[in-house]
């Protein structure tokens, strides 16, 4: 009798635990669905912008927003992530695929904002899809859709941010300190769309998409542009010992060509400053850059059409050399082959200093 007290007893309080940790998970839920003031105003100017251009609502606040930082105007840069990153300070997370794809490095640019909105609603639905779950089982997607948002919400958005410098040319390459403020005044005459800023990694926005990439070291970078109607890539061209394939890099661009009704490929030059300079050529991350045909909101529809399939299958492409066993994010390195990019510069001396040194602290 007493034995089959006790088990009713024990049946008992299983199920109280079971309750509790049943409430806790939706409170857990509930919690971490909720938009903080900042992120609820962020979707709020996100959705006029939306409605004023005629695209269907961004549900932006349905996503899992992660932000750190601020722009120079207060507004949260964001990203969210798709696929299992539970384990990121894990010796796991190194085997898996990691693509980040960024959007809105220029405001003026305003089919990127959009076509980057596409994807994370398409990943929303692969990642639910079981027939689709499994070909993205081992893949991460870090998007980040509005990188400047301050030159997005101005009544007439501007490629530079509210400081006025350009946030792709303001990462600390090591030609910056000797080239970037020359080449602006020599051959773009001091170009105000085009300004450098006063020193490397000045700009939240560029710290920003630096973090991103320290961060989750990603095997692939996307960043989406407009409007020169291009593919370019910049990055290894052959095997990083540890790292990637650069072959495979160079396949993968074919491929998003060819999926996109032979899109145009350009070997774009390099410039002091860029993002394809500081992750593609000197860190070896092979970096895509998708240059859309405008900047024409009412074809945004048309251009994920176009680029769906090429989008996808860069998500699903493995870079990895076969012989890597762990992968570590690479720190600034000689290049393994010769460089066949042409680069923008006022200056053939490749000893300039190591401006990375000197910018601010990667935190994210």
């Amino acid at each position: 009798m007493k034995s089959r007290y006790t088990k009713l007893i024990n049946i008992h309080w299983v199920m109280l635990a079971v309750l509790f940790l049943s409430l806790q998970g939706k409170a857990v839920a509930s919690e971490s669905a909720k938009l903080t003031p900042s992120l609820s105003g962020f979707c709020n100017k996100l959705e006029q912008r939306f409605k004023k251009y005629g695209w269907e609502k961004s549900d932006c606040e349905s996503y899992s927003w992660l932000t750190y930082r601020n722009s120079v105007l207060g507004d949260p840069l964001t990203w969210t992530v798709f696929g299992d990153a539970s384990d990121e300070d894990k010796p796991s997370f190194k085997q898996k695929d990691v693509s980040i794809i960024m959007c809105g490095v220029h405001g003026d640019e305003i089919t990127p904002i959009k076509f980057c909105f596409d994807i994370m609603g398409y990943l929303r639905a692969t990642y639910d899809d079981p027939k689709l779950k499994e070909e993205f089982a081992n893949k991460i997607v870090i998007v980040a859709p509005l990188v400047n948002p301050d030159s997005f919400f101005k009544g007439r958005p501007t490629r530079v941010n509210a400081r006025g410098v350009d946030v792709n040319r303001n990462f600390p390459t090591k030609d910056w300190t000797k080239d970037a403020r020359k080449l602006w005044i020599s051959h773009f005459r001091k170009d105000k769309r085009r300004n450098p800023g006063l020193t490397a990694s000045s700009e939240p926005e560029v710290v920003f998409q630096m973090n991103l990439v320290k961060r989750y070291g990603p095997d692939k970078i996307i960043s989406v542009h407009s409007p020169l109607t291009m593919l370019d890539y910049d990055g290894p061209n052959a095997v990083v010992d540890g790292f990637v394939d650069g072959t495979k890099a160079h396949e993968l661009l074919i491929q998003m060509s060819k999926d996109a009704s032979d899109y145009k490929i350009q070997n774009y030059p390099f410039f002091p400053g860029s993002l394809g300079n500081w992750a593609g050529k000197e860190r070896d991350i092979p970096t895509y850059t998708l240059e859309l045909p405008t900047s024409d909101p009412a074809k945004s529809a048309q251009y994920w059409k176009l680029f769906k399939t090429a989008i996808h299958k860069a998500i699903a492409h493995d870079l990895k050399d076969p012989k890597i066993v762990e992968k570590v994010a690479p720190e600034a390195k000689p290049e393994v082959s010769p460089d066949i990019k042409p680069s923008i510069s006022t200056t053939e001396d490749p000893s300039s200093a190591e401006v990375a040194k000197t910018s601010p602290q990667l935190i994210n």
